[in-house]
């Protein structure tokens, strides 16, 4: 598997050719419905691991390893039968791709919307460690308004996939720095919005929360630093798991209420899991 990203002027036609791999199978790996519509920057899951490179006029094995980042010595091992000082136009060279060091484990999380396409979800369920039925809604007594989870939870569950509760700060107008800050100048609030996670994690079977407080005023920053500190105490003390969500900084200083509350050496420490939400690049 190669993550290709890609260039401008690129074209699924373009990309098929350099890995010999048909333009609808790449659509299809990617759920690309536009075959038209690439943008640079985007990554492209190549589902192969070897490339079959046919040599033109004047190309060494040095330059077919700068154009595709493959290292010169592994280039030649993957071509024994090939004399690097003697090569011809028309000659096949065949490029390992596919990175030789041993594949990390990593964990995947999926938000999903309760009005998801089934067949979407059992597209990526198989894929998923952490699936995010989107969201409970926190209203300014700290009380929860829950999505339709109950679907979602049973189809994780089934799939050997681990639900998360997500909270939010939504409401009708978006996301509410207000609402949110008369919640943290308050313990007994505090306390209660901590009591009404605990029980909805236990009633619903969820396996932790997943803290998606997005444009925290400011002043804030360490009053939600705390209450997430005491979130993942109780959290902990119960056997669940605490993730929450980051805004995508560029530096720890960053000015906007978007960022300046979400600390990330803070969350870091404190959380179990941190998701970057790079996805907010892609449409602000």
């Amino acid at each position: 598997m190669v993550i290709y990203t890609v260039r401008p002027g690129d074209t699924l036609a373009v990309i098929s050719r350099r890995y010999g791999l048909p333009p609808n199978r790449i659509a299809a790996d990617n759920g690309l419905t536009n075959l038209s519509a690439l943008v640079p920057g985007q990554n492209l899951l190549i589902n192969t691991d070897t490339v079959r490179y046919i040599l033109t006029e004047g190309q060494t094995l040095f330059s077919v390893s700068q154009e595709y980042g493959v290292p010169l010595n592994d280039l030649l091992a993957a071509n024994p039968g090939l004399n690097p000082l003697n090569l011809m136009a028309g000659q096949t060279v065949y490029i390992p791709v596919g990175s030789s060091e041993p594949r990390r484990t990593i964990l995947v999380n999926g938000y999903a919307y309760p009005s998801i396409n089934t067949n979407s979800l059992n597209c990526v369920l198989p894929f998923l460690t952490f699936l995010s039925p989107f969201s409970y809604q926190l209203t300014t007594s700290a009380e929860l308004i829950p999505p339709d989870d109950s679907e979602l939870i049973y189809r994780a569950q089934r799939s050997g996939v681990m639900p998360l509760m997500v909270v939010t700060n939504i409401t009708g107008e978006g996301f509410s720095t207000e609402s949110l800050s008369g919640i943290l100048a308050s313990p007994e609030l505090r306390e209660r919005l901590i009591g009404n996670i605990l029980s909805e994690l236990e009633s619903k079977q969820y396996y932790g929360v997943n803290m998606d407080i997005e444009y925290i005023a400011p002043d804030d920053r360490e009053s939600y630093n705390s209450f997430l500190e005491t979130l993942a105490e109780q959290l902990h003390a119960n056997g669940y798991i605490l993730m929450t969500a980051l805004a995508p900084k560029i530096s720890p200083d960053q000015q906007g209420v978007l960022y300046e509350a979400h600390d990330y050496a803070a969350q870091g420490r404190i959380a179990d899991y941190i998701i970057i939400m790079t996805y907010e690049w892609g449409y602000t």
